[in-house]
């Protein structure tokens, strides 16, 4: 059994650039990365150890809006729902279905006959 390369066919111009595209790909994305873990650390900064500082004081002193250079901050509230899990979906499905089996049967179809959706990405593995 032979097995070909699979860039044997290709001409050396073609295979050069596309080379040149992986490699260029390669640094692009290393750069993403160390940029990435920066904004991390920036946004646990800002999110975890100021925002809560800020937000406490100006709720307990009801500054509703604040001058900055950069523009105004508000302090607003936001209510959201919590996502739904298997507990949350079959609990609440209880109230309507009685029997276990039914609710059993119930709960697992939703959660196994969820759309699957499929995409492409390049995914790098690391050595």
């Amino acid at each position: 059994m032979n097995i070909m390369n699979p860039f044997e066919k290709i001409p050396q111009t073609e295979l050069q650039f596309f080379k040149e595209k992986v490699s260029r790909w390669v640094n692009v994305d290393q750069q993403i990365s160390e940029l990435e873990k920066q904004i991390r650390e920036l946004k646990k900064v800002r999110n975890k150890e100021l925002e809560p500082e800020i937000t406490n004081f100006m709720q307990t002193y009801n500054v509703k809006d604040l001058n900055t250079e950069n523009g105004r901050l508000r302090c607003q509230e936001y209510k959201t729902k919590k996502g739904l899990n298997k507990q949350n979906i079959r609990q609440n499905l209880s109230k309507f279905l009685t029997e276990s089996s039914q609710l059993d049967e119930a709960v697992q179809s939703i959660i196994s006959e969820r759309e699957i959706v499929t995409k492409y990405k390049i995914k790098k593995l690391k050595n």
